[in-house]
């Protein structure tokens, strides 16, 4: 039986498991047309492409600043769980 084919809605995933060359421009690669689509529609809304670039650029910046504040703060919890014993 062939292999059922991925629904064009669906992202592509990493080619394998754990680090390989060019796996930063899989990624790029992968999330490319839902980018594009999101900025069509934004400006279908409104805005401008700059300030659109600009917005995105901000909130990723947020949000890669707080998942990397959750993951310090989850280190330093499990080195006072481990010191207390």
């Amino acid at each position: 039986m062939a292999a059922s084919a991925k629904p064009a809605d669906q992202m592509a995933g990493p080619r394998k498991l754990g680090p390989y060359p060019d796996r930063d421009l899989d990624c790029q690669e992968s999330l490319e047309t839902r980018f594009l689509a999101l900025v069509d529609q934004a400006e279908a809304a409104g805005w401008v492409r700059i300030e659109i670039y600009d917005a995105l650029i901000e909130l990723i910046e947020n949000h890669a600043i707080g998942d990397h504040t959750l993951e310090a703060d989850m280190d330093a919890v499990q080195r006072a769980i481990r010191d207390r014993r």
